[in-house]
């Protein structure tokens, strides 16, 4: 039975005064970002609500640059476009041309599937572990690492706003028309929860030349290691430092983690936290685990969390006084099952 090595992390954070992720203007009011949301009402019936989130694609985009970042430190390789934060990800051969000397002239349509994974991932990290689609060669590669929408607790629903800021912009001849404008950007504020997921025992795997049985099918161990300890790097630096979202210049939002739950696993699929939604969620993931310790044949996993909410003690996991701890403690759980 083919075991995976994952890492997965939710945490819950409370954020004010932010407008991370800006979905679209109408007239002079830029508004965020709002999706859909269900919750169980009082009497047991369900209801419909729409709150502010930050989509997964905005969180990933963020953490991949910070990954490319972490990859050019270890000496790992990395595309110029990576480091720069545009991720067009080896779609076709004209962008490979306009975009990516790293890789130009070995790959293109006349290359084997395998040839042409193999080299974009060694040339790129980021493409490694963030994945991409080779149209012209026809090459999917999945990403190993997962983001959920980061969106408010369903428990602190009532506790969740978003109200349209005025903002002037000035001149000194307000007769000019057009020079000066009134402009609303609407901030949100919130308990949000979101999680992360990464895979790390496929990174640096070519899928497509297992697929194929050619060889070679990953870049090896060594490789591997470096690039799984570049991708909690990312993370670490992302979370700890709420390196992300939109805006951040003139909103930089006020924020904190409340709480964290990090776990490291080894079985058939990665074992997820339960989001956090509810206080409980640390406790209700441990009990999750154990039950599917008992369902599923050689799951093995250690749960790391830290508690800044008042959540107390939860047995059968371990309490760290940092979240950037309880995420590294479980990182080295991966590292030491990941090593040869």
């Amino acid at each position: 039975m083919a075991l995976g090595t994952y890492l997965a992390v939710t945490a819950r954070l409370l954020v004010n005064l932010e407008s991370l992720n800006m979905a679209e203007s109408v007239g002079n009011v830029t508004k965020h970002r709002k999706a859909p949301v269900v919750f169980e009402a009082e009497g047991g019936s369900y209801r419909l609500v729409y709150v502010p989130v930050v989509s997964g694609m905005s969180l990933a985009h963020h953490y991949q640059k910070l990954l490319a970042r972490a990859a050019k430190s270890a000496g790992l390789n990395v595309s110029a476009m990576s480091l720069e934060g545009y991720f067009l990800k080896y779609a076709s051969d004209d962008i490979i041309k306009s975009y990516y000397p790293e890789v130009r002239g070995r790959v293109g349509k006349d290359k084997s599937p395998c040839e042409n994974e193999r080299v974009i991932v060694e040339a790129d990290v980021v493409a490694d572990v963030g994945g991409f689609l080779y149209t012209d060669g026809v090459v999917k590669r999945t990403s190993r690492f997962s983001f959920s929408y980061m969106m408010p607790a369903l428990e602190a629903l009532k506790a969740t706003g978003v109200y349209p800021q005025l903002h002037v912009r000035y001149t000194p001849n307000p007769k000019e028309e057009g020079e000066q404008a009134l402009i609303y950007v609407d901030n949100a504020s919130a308990l949000y929860t979101l999680t992360y997921i990464l895979e790390a025992s496929e990174v640096s795997v070519l899928n497509v030349c297992r697929a194929l049985g050619e060889e070679p099918d990953d870049l090896g161990a060594e490789e591997r290691l470096k690039r799984v300890k570049a991708s909690v790097e990312a993370l670490v630096a992302m979370l700890g430092n709420m390196a992300f979202g939109a805006k951040r210049s003139r909103s930089l939002p006020q924020w904190r983690i409340q709480s964290l739950v990090a776990v490291a696993s080894r079985g058939i699929a990665p074992f997820t936290p339960t989001p956090g939604h509810y206080a409980s969620y640390i406790e209700d993931t441990v009990k999750r685990l154990e039950a599917q310790r008992r369902a599923i044949e050689g799951l093995e996993a250690e749960v790391h969390y830290y508690d800044g909410e008042g959540i107390g003690a939860v047995e059968g996991a371990t309490r760290h006084e940092t979240p950037e701890s309880a995420i590294l403690a479980a990182a080295q759980w991966v590292l030491e099952k990941l090593k040869p």
